[in-house]
């Protein structure tokens, strides 16, 4: 062996310790590596599923309360009020021990709630979700008050043959702007209260007017029972009810109206 082979013999072999090391070093960085994604990707999928299931959760118990007037007292209501899977994955809880999401009724509401990361319910890493009863109620008022009030524009009370299409336009838009100024009302301040007051005087004047021009019917002083207005509609007293349960009053131009939280007609909460 010459002196140059001699020579570059122990470089040859550092150079190739060094890439072995490096190549080590690179499978360990790529194992770790690959196992750090093996552990993120089902905490970003359980969070993705916490997500949709509070959701779907939160949805629920909306339905529950437009159609029962109430939240249901557990997630099986719920689904059976919501037409749900009673049994599906939707309410099961990522983060739990095959166990459901927390559900539970507050003083405000409804609670829809993860147990988070650490799998302790009551900890700060809890996810949740919330239904307010207020919001909730003033939905399932506007809807019913929304069809008994399409079931009078389309009766003798607010509808002739007299009438022209630009003149049943002007008793739907009346009617509309009445009962939008009406329900703003309630949370209005006072210079927005002033506007509101003047737009629901010229709704009511332009209502009267249509009714005295075509001779219209006055509306029946009774909402329910005999001869009463939800008989004259064609619908059951049954309907004669806000989102709470409780009675609906008569009004002059809207026809129905709800006594809002103080059960009082003729004040501020009055939708």
């Amino acid at each position: 062996m010459n002196a140059a082979a001699r020579r570059s013999g122990p470089n040859e072999e550092r150079g190739f310790a060094l890439l072995v090391l490096l190549g080590i070093v690179g499978m360990a960085s790529l194992t770790i590596v690959l196992a750090v994604q093996r552990i993120a990707r089902p905490f970003a999928e359980r969070a993705a599923i916490v997500d949709a299931n509070l959701a779907t959760a939160q949805s629920a118990a909306r339905i529950a309360y437009r159609r029962n007037g109430s939240f249901p007292a557990s997630l099986t209501q719920a689904a059976n009020a919501a037409g749900l899977d009673a049994q599906g994955r939707w309410r099961v809880d990522p983060w739990g021990q095959a166990q459901d999401l927390d559900w539970a009724q507050t003083a405000t509401g409804l609670r829809v709630r993860s147990r988070g990361t650490d799998g302790v319910l009551g900890s700060a890493d809890d996810e949740q979700l919330t239904v307010d009863t207020e919001t909730q109620l003033r939905t399932r008022q506007r809807g019913r008050l929304r069809l008994l009030r399409a079931q009078l524009l389309r009766s003798a009370y607010r509808l002739s043959g007299t009438m022209g299409a630009t003149e049943q336009q002007q008793m739907r838009t009346a009617m509309r702007d009445h009962a939008i100024a009406m329900r703003q009302y309630r949370t209005a301040d006072a210079a927005t209260r002033t506007t509101l007051a003047a737009t629901l005087a010229t709704a009511a004047t332009q209502v009267d007017a249509l009714v005295t021009a075509h001779a219209l019917p006055p509306l029946p002083p009774a909402l329910t029972g005999a001869g009463g207005l939800m008989q004259m509609l064609g619908t059951t007293d049954g309907r004669a009810v806000d989102g709470a349960g409780a009675a609906l009053l008569t009004h002059a131009t809207l026809g129905v109206v709800a006594a809002g939280a103080d059960g009082t007609g003729g004040t501020d909460d009055d939708m």
